[in-house]
């Protein structure tokens, strides 16, 4: 299988499921926000290697963005499968933040991102993974004016996967400072 296959070079790239859309759609904005997230939790791993338990967090994250990825690019489930996102990966992510903050220091004010390489990369995944969310929200309220010769009645982005990344720009932010702590600094408070 070759990585080039020339069929895009018109303007157009096909989803998960076959359906070919203008490469400025919403959904291939949808999807390339997930793979830059993903892509930044990629390097939180590469500067996290001291913590095992974080560092399965986070792949466990980038194997449900992933997840999340191919429910979202196929929109014609007919002779596909696809692993649906249920509840039980913001759950995942409630009981991580609820872990954290029993060691994160008592939050008084606003803090500024950056102390340490670590936390300062947790806050590249908070605000790109917030990115995410509202795109996410856009083609839930916009997927009837997708354009293309894609049949989206009844389409809905999965309200579990609203639901998780709503979660994970929190478990970012807690992240950050739990990082932090674990180094034995303080917050950079505003």
């Amino acid at each position: 299988m070759k990585v080039y296959t020339k069929t895009g070079d018109r303007g157009t790239s096909s989803l998960y499921d076959g359906n070919r859309l203008p490469k400025d759609s919403l959904f291939f904005e949808v999807l390339g926000n997930i793979d830059e997230l993903s892509s930044n939790v990629g390097m939180l791993c590469a500067l996290i290697e001291d913590s095992q338990n974080t560092l399965f967090e986070l792949r466990k994250i980038q194997r449900v963005l992933q997840n999340v990825g191919s429910e979202i690019a196929t929109v014609d489930r007919t002779n596909r499968t696809v692993v649906i996102i249920s509840e039980d990966e913001a759950a995942f992510l409630e009981e991580s933040i609820d872990i954290m903050e029993k060691t994160n220091p008592k939050l008084t004010k606003f803090i500024l991102p950056g102390i340490k390489q670590s936390d300062a990369q947790a806050h590249i995944c908070r605000s790109v993974s917030r990115r995410v969310e509202r795109s996410l929200w856009r083609l839930q309220q916009n997927s009837s004016n997708i354009g293309g010769n894609i049949d989206m009645e009844g389409f809905n982005v999965n309200s579990n996967i609203l639901k998780f990344m709503n979660r994970l720009s929190d478990y970012f932010f807690v992240l950050a400072r739990y990082l932090c702590a674990r180094k034995g600094v303080e917050d950079c408070f505003f």
